[in-house]
């Protein structure tokens, strides 16, 4: 059985990780900003016509954020469609977003922002 530290562990073995600033753009406060080491991007199935609730264009990747990185003090804090995650200075709008692999990675459906 997959528990959360296990899957922890296994996170290590991803390769090509990156820094991504993922700006959290909640309905009535102000924006909160977060830097988040060890993210990386995961190729949509290309055999998906749908990936949740959403059509896939296939301009679509999946960039993977690790919860720990944003929730340190398990601060309750989420990813959802709307917010921005900046790679390498290039942005990302998150169409869709979920809590995976035992509640320790945020998989999120992006597509670069068009400015």
């Amino acid at each position: 059985m997959l528990n959360r530290a296990i899957a922890r562990g296994l996170m290590g073995i991803v390769p090509e990780r990156f820094i991504a600033t993922v700006t959290l753009l909640p309905e009535s406060i102000s924006p909160t900003v977060l830097t988040c080491y060890q993210c990386w991007f995961k190729p949509v199935n290309v055999t998906f016509a749908t990936y949740g609730n959403v059509a896939i264009q296939g301009d679509e990747t999946l960039l993977k954020v690790p919860d720990d990185q944003l929730n340190p003090a398990n601060n309750g804090r989420e990813i959802r469609p709307r917010d921005l995650i900046t790679v390498d200075g290039i942005g990302y709008n998150v169409i869709s977003a979920r809590l995976m692999s035992v509640r320790t990675v945020w998989e999120c459906l992006v597509r670069k922002s068009i400015v």
